[in-house]
């Protein structure tokens, strides 16, 4: 009994061996599982981040893309009211220059059909009714005028050097972002993922080359004062628009209708200088003249506008003032009393005849002529047709025109200079799209060696080329909401909503002149794709020949 107890000890003992090498193979299974499993995860964590690098660098390079517009569109902003402030100053000189002739001694010229004060002396009972205001006048004047003919040149010489500062910087700027680009795309691209880069020469091979054309051709640089090549129709010029604010009737003129951004001021100086007890008028007999119980009474206007040249190389002024003469005995009689003028811009070179002997000479911009004088008709037909009063121009705003606007404040950089703008009507809101390939060798996939095998365990990551790349799209867009309504989005809930909705609540399509570019993530198209794609089998092909 005891032996087959021993005997049955044995056989259990020779047996307890036998699970071993099924969990050895089990084993070994396991871990070439778990290799190959953590060298997939390596691929998909790689891919992960290259495309997330890839979105970084083509985000990087759209948020350039926005604020190279909204860079020129705080400049245009800026050179626009600049322009404003250099019409006010042109405005300013030629009123106050008009108003000290008003209060001068008779003008000289044997050109003048009447001397006014002479006219006076002879006709009217009480001339000191009208030559001691005068004399007053004059006296206050004239410190004003000799500290503004100080002041005005100066200011409009610092506006214009301003302006072409600003226009250069802007046209500078947009010059550098297609260079700066690549560069910026690069160094995110390598922040992100410091193995990794933008695919060498992308930007400037044959695949990007439809890319960068449509970026460089979205903007254009716009010369307002380049003369049009013939036979073609001068379009409307937003940036003269903007400054002049032309009304919808293109009969009517601009200076007086529409919003403004001229003010009252500048755009039409008529006025009734006569609301005053003694000033710039008389009441008087002329009984020496007319006989007992008779009246000499002079009443003056003011005609006065500043206007853009239609040529939009400088801003002009002018300013009259008619003496309104009524003589009982002789009925009513119009007189010179004053007259100025002043100018912006290369004066010689606009005149077709100086000093402005022909109408387009003092026809502005936008069909506005006679600066500001709406009582007569518009100018000839011909351009020879020469200057008649006859047609409805005071004889002082007929004496301003023959004269000519006066000396120019700043002939150099007077009127609109060269400006950036989104080229031609863009009705969709997106500039074009800025794709970026960034690429990572394959080798740096797995950092450890030893975890990439030998021999017949060796990993293979079959990059084509012996790389990883990634694309991404993004650009810039254009988006001015409306939350100012009842039906108000919820886009951004923006703070002071109403300050950056349009007035009329219309939809505004992409300018350079409102600076509300943003940047976003866009899809790649298919195009870019399959160029991707082509680019990537010969570099593969060449591999395996190898």
């Amino acid at each position: 009994m005891n032996r087959s107890a021993r005997k049955g000890r044995a056989r259990v003992a020779s047996a307890s061996g036998q699970a071993l090498v099924p969990a050895l193979m089990f084993l070994l299974v396991g871990c070439i599982g778990l290799y190959v499993a953590f060298n997939s995860f390596q691929m998909s964590s790689a891919k992960i981040k290259l495309q997330n690098t890839a979105d970084a660098a083509a985000y990087s390079a759209a948020v350039l893309q926005a604020r190279d517009y909204n860079f020129s569109a705080y400049t245009n902003r800026a050179m626009v009211a600049n322009q404003v402030t250099a019409a006010q100053v042109v405005a300013l000189k030629s009123w106050i220059d008009e108003l000290d002739t008003t209060y001068s001694p008779p003008d000289p010229d044997p050109k003048t059909s009447l001397e006014l004060d002479r006219t006076v002396n002879d006709f009217a009972d009480n001339p000191a009714l009208w030559t001691a205001p005068k004399q007053i006048g004059k006296a206050d004047i004239a410190p004003v005028r000799a500290a503004l003919d100080a002041l005005l040149p100066t200011v409009a010489r610092n506006i214009g050097t301003l302006n072409r500062e600003l226009s250069v910087a802007q046209a500078n700027y947009h010059a550098q972002m297609i260079t700066v680009v690549p560069d910026t795309a690069d160094a995110v691209a390598q922040i992100n993922q410091p193995d990794t880069h933008v695919t060498s020469g992308y930007f400037t091979g044959p695949r990007n080359a439809a890319q960068l054309a449509a970026w460089a051709s979205y903007t254009a640089t716009i010369i307002p004062s380049a003369p049009p090549p013939p036979d073609v129709v001068v379009a409307r010029d937003n940036f003269a628009d903007v400054v002049t604010s032309p009304g919808p009737d293109a009969s009517t003129c601009p200076q007086t209708t529409g919003p403004d951004s001229l003010d009252c001021f500048v755009k039409n100086r008529a006025s009734i200088r006569s609301v005053a007890p003694n000033f710039q008028q008389l009441n008087s007999t002329a009984d020496k003249i007319c006989g007992p119980n008779s009246t000499f009474t002079i009443t003056v206007t003011h005609d006065g506008g500043t206007q853009l040249r239609n040529d939009k190389a400088g801003w002009q002024s002018i300013d009259a003032s008619t003496a309104h003469l009524k003589v009982s005995c002789l009925g009513p009689i119009e007189a010179i009393a004053g007259y100025g003028g002043s100018s912006n811009g290369n004066i010689t070179s606009f005149m077709s005849r100086p000093p402005f002997a022909a109408w387009q000479d003092w026809q502005g911009y936008g069909g506005c002529y006679n600066f500001g004088y709406r009582a007569s008709r518009p100018p000839g037909l011909g351009q020879d047709v020469p200057l008649n009063p006859g047609q409805g121009v005071p004889d002082a705003m007929a004496k301003a025109f023959s004269v000519g606007p006066g000396n120019s404040l700043d002939p150099l950089n007077g009127g609109l200079l060269p400006y950036q703008e989104v080229d031609g009507v863009q009705f969709g809101n997106r500039a074009p799209r800025i794709t970026i390939e960034v690429t990572r060798n394959v080798d740096s996939l797995v950092k450890t060696e030893r975890l990439k095998g030998g021999g017949r365990l060796q990993i293979d990551n079959n990059g084509a080329g012996g790389v990883m790349r990634a694309l991404s799209s993004a650009s810039a867009y254009f988006v001015r909401p409306d939350e100012t309504g009842s039906n108000s989005s919820m886009l951004g809930r923006l703070m002071n909503a109403d300050q950056w909705a349009r007035a009329d609540h219309k939809t505004e399509y992409p300018n350079l002149f409102s600076p509300y570019w943003q940047a976003s993530l866009a899809p790649v198209s298919t195009d870019e794709r399959t160029a991707a794609w082509a680019g990537q089998i010969p570099a593969a092909s060449e591999v395996a020949a190898q």
